[in-house]
């Protein structure tokens, strides 16, 4: 009876301690499926699913006792359902990066900050876990292409980094190495001087899927090496413009990450500026205008006040002449340095010639030596000493002034503009060279007949923009007509010849 007795005692210490066991495994299956739940899981009171599939039960209830742990479908994919009694616990890397969802739920920086090789150190020995890494570092790596070889993905996203920059950087003293590994290797190689300091993202997500596809089962690498067309190899390809596009991209970044936001001053942009003497200027202002969709001599308006109320207009200023070396510098600054008022429209003080224009300018807080062809037209003051920087600065570089805006007639810095075409011959000549394309052409109009002396214009149109300039200068009113042709604007006597029919011919005439 004893004998009895001691058997039946084990039998039901057995017994208790599988039931706390199957009570522990319940409690950590049913908050796996809250968390499921809550990040999104189609798993649910109407999932048509076997439970035997989806959470790792038999038909009859009980625990599945198979040797490879079934597959859960999750958010982002496939993920190992609860761990078996006594198995290694997952750490929240894995199961983060498992249940990483490629289209609704993805974060390219949460997954740049992932550690792939502590991915692998967790799964070792499980060759279902491993199959399901490999497989979701291919949707991953797909996902991240498309996010970063795409012109406009790319741009906007370099918007938002430089805009979280400009908001953040002042007042976080960590922001350098707490940027620098969150950044690093997004869009390419991210390099130092000496060697390479992090590579591509889809690089380490190809490393990743390859070694996890090695270490699996069997059926998974000889399904592996069937296929014929490999996602993963795929997605590391890259045409010539795709991999220059990446460099000029992951440069800004590791600048932006390296230097914070100095309200002094422009950011030198040291990782662009190297890149360039590689690459070429010309190379890296055609990338940049696809990025920032600006002109190609630049600058290149990254942030703007309309889309950023609380930003200042942020741009990257290209290199200015032939310059080479050290002295080739990329930079990111300001943009304009004030706002035209917004009371200033049709009923604002006309642009009529005078000197008048000289006087425009000379208040300690002009800033109009900061002034260049992209922001003169927001200045509030503008003096004839502003234009002629501006145009010699556009002459040395090659390059034309920046077509201004349509309603550049009632800015401030019109009137001097115009007056110095009027009044000198050594600064017509020089706007002449660097004109701006388009509309505007009135003012181009009127500067090529003052230096020549006679226009036969071109296009039929052209002398409607001519006359209307003409009219605005004599009387103030751009639909004024003299009734015999004869226009008188300053020292110049201007007079219309022809006809429609025959086309139109000016002449004009200095007095004395």
């Amino acid at each position: 009876m004893s004998n009895d007795s001691d058997a039946a005692r084990i039998w039901r210490d057995r017994e208790q301690r599988r039931a706390v066991e199957r009570a522990r495994i319940d409690e950590e299956r049913t908050d796996r499926q809250r968390e499921l739940g809550r990040l999104g899981s189609p798993s649910g009171p109407d999932d048509p699913t076997p439970p035997g599939v989806l959470h790792g039960t038999t038909e009859a209830g009980s625990p599945s006792r198979a040797a490879d742990p079934p597959l859960v479908a999750g958010p982002g994919g496939l993920a190992p359902s609860a761990r078996e009694i006594g198995g290694a616990l997952r750490p929240a890397a894995l199961q983060e990066f498992l249940r990483t969802n490629p289209m609704e739920r993805f974060n390219i920086l949460a997954l740049n900050a992932q550690r792939f090789p502590e991915l692998l150190e967790a799964a070792r020995g499980d060759p279902v876990l491993l199959s399901a890494i490999a497989h979701q570092s291919e949707l991953l790596m797909s996902r991240v292409k498309e996010e970063v070889d795409d012109p406009l993905s790319a741009g906007a996203f370099l918007r938002d980094q430089v805009h979280r920059w400009y908001l953040e950087s002042p007042r976080d003293e960590g922001w350098s190495e707490r940027m620098a590994d969150s950044w690093a290797g997004l869009f390419a190689d991210s390099r130092v001087s000496g060697g390479r300091l992090q590579p591509w993202l889809n690089l380490r997500l190809g490393s990743l899927h390859a070694q996890a596809s090695r270490s699996g089962s069997l059926g998974g690498r000889v399904r592996q090496s069937l296929r014929r067309k490999r996602p993963a190899e795929t997605s590391v390809a890259r045409s010539a413009i795709q991999q220059i596009r990446a460099e000029v991209a992951q440069a800004i970044l590791d600048d932006l990450a390296a230097r914070r936001r100095d309200k002094e001053g422009p950011v030198p942009l040291v990782h662009l500026s190297e890149l360039a003497i590689r690459r070429q200027v010309a190379t890296l202002n055609d990338v940049l205008s696809q990025l920032f969709h600006g002109p190609e001599t630049g600058p290149f308006i990254v942030l703007h006040p309309n889309r950023y109320p609380e930003c200042e207009e942020l741009q990257i200023r290209p290199p200015v002449g032939n310059v080479s070396g050290a002295a080739l510098a990329y930079s990111l600054a300001v943009g304009r340095t004030s706002r035209r008022p917004s009371g200033r429209g049709p009923g604002a003080p006309d642009s009529g010639g005078g000197a008048a224009s000289e006087d425009l300018a000379g208040a300690e807080g002009d800033s109009s030596e900061e002034l260049d062809s992209s922001t003169v037209w927001e200045a509030d003051r503008v003096d004839a000493a502003a234009w002629r920087r501006v145009v010699k600065e556009r002459k040395r570089e090659r390059h034309r002034l920046d077509t201004p805006p349509k309603d550049c007639h009632g800015r401030t810095a019109y009137a001097p503009l115009r007056t110095l075409v009027l009044e000198d011959a050594e600064f017509r000549a020089s706007f002449l060279s660097v004109k701006w394309r388009g509309c505007p052409a009135g003012l181009p109009l009127l500067g090529t007949l003052l230096q020549k002396g006679t226009l036969v214009p071109e296009v039929a149109t052209d002398h409607e923009y001519l006359e209307a300039e003409l009219g605005d200068l004599a009387k103030g009113d751009p639909q004024w007509h003299p009734p015999d042709h004869t226009w008188v604007v300053g020292e110049w006597t201007v007079t219309r010849e022809g006809s429609h029919a025959e086309g139109f011919r000016f002449t004009a005439k200095r007095a004395g």
